[in-house]
């Protein structure tokens, strides 16, 4: 019987072959890239910062050991109440037999066990969401982001109770993977901007839906490895309540020198450290040899105007529109020397 199937678990670092044919079968599930997985997965590039568990059940026709139904558990280990779920995924063959929903009830329960309080997710499949409902998920409001809540509070219950206290001082540092998961709660809070930072193509959640959960540090990831730099800033009862990056945009013209982009975001118990953060982007930048800043913002957006011209920022004309939830929003665009 397919209920009785084996699930099997490993943890990270997997061997290569495992990590691979992870990969692979992602890859062929959702479309998109995994590499990511075969370094983090197959050769341990986050222990010590994230803890990765992978459960799967292999198919049971004879002469193959196929995976049949897979999920990913990512938690912080400096902040173990959080935690991710990502690679859900069952072989055509293999659906309809609830092996989804046991892989993904053993993670609920182990994370649980271990002190866990918000575990995320993302689906736009109505099926899977169905899935996660019966086992204690819900969705955020303004984006297709599930958050399974130990204890009886919603998600948007637990956003608020997790900033609680995070306001002071906060120590703004270069971006690592310590963030993957504890960057979920912040970029899924309601922000009053409508931009929270152009370069990674974020938007608040109060005005455009947020696909995205376990595919948010990746983009930052991407910015580094692309030559560009992301900081956090981490308030004294350690949560990230803010974010700032910056990304190289190509010279034009000959001249000497290079633009270099700037955006972030801060939490509203912490907007103290919107400062610190953005200037650590400045510091790099100039650092790094750019001539000058620049900022693309919504024309809405007038408070982070507000705030990047007490910084330095000049107005320097209109960019292109920008599309938040189907309304066409304009752009400025503002520019430091450095």
């Amino acid at each position: 019987m397919s209920g009785e199937r084996s699930i099997e678990i490993e943890r990270a670092p997997v061997s290569a072959g495992l990590a691979d044919e992870l990969a692979v079968f992602w890859e062929e599930t959702f479309g998109t890239s995994f590499d990511e997985t075969r370094e983090v997965l197959g050769n341990g590039l986050e222990v010590g910062r994230n803890r990765d568990i992978v459960w799967f059940v292999r198919r049971e026709s004879v002469g193959t050991s196929d995976l049949g139904a897979t999920c990913q558990l990512t938690v912080s280990i400096e902040q173990p109440e959080l935690g991710g779920l990502g690679g859900v995924a069952t072989a055509d063959d293999c659906r309809r037999q609830g092996l989804a929903e046991r892989l993904c009830r053993e993670a609920r329960d182990l994370f649980r066990e271990a002190g866990g309080e918000a575990v995320f997710l993302g689906t736009i499949n109505p099926a899977a969401a169905r899935v996660y409902n019966r086992l204690g998920w819900r969705r955020l409001a303004g984006s297709t982001v599930y958050a399974n809540i130990t204890g009886d509070r919603s998600p948007e219950e637990f956003l608020v109770d997790w900033f609680r206290g995070a306001a002071g001082p906060v120590t703004v540092i270069p971006g690592t993977a310590h963030a993957r998961i504890p960057m979920i709660p912040l970029l899924l809070t309601p922000h009053s901007e409508q931009v929270l930072d152009a370069n990674v193509d974020l938007l608040s959640v109060r005005y455009a839906r947020q696909d995205s959960c376990m595919g948010l540090y990746p983009r930052y990831a991407e910015l580094a490895s692309a030559d560009g730099a992301w900081f956090g800033g981490w308030s004294e009862n350690g949560r990230l309540v803010g974010l700032a990056s910056v990304r190289p945009l190509p010279v034009t013209g000959g001249g000497a020198g290079w633009t270099a982009q700037l955006d972030g975001c801060v939490h509203r118990v912490a907007r103290a450290a919107w400062r610190d953060l953005i200037d650590a982007a400045l510091d790099w930048a100039s650092e790094a040899g750019a001539s000058e800043a620049l900022v693309v913002t919504s024309v809405e957006d007038e408070s982070k105007r507000i705030q990047f011209e007490a910084n330095g920022f000049v107005p320097d004309g209109a960019g292109d529109e920008i599309d938040i939830d189907g309304r066409r929003v304009g752009t400025a665009r503002l520019k430091r020397q450095l």
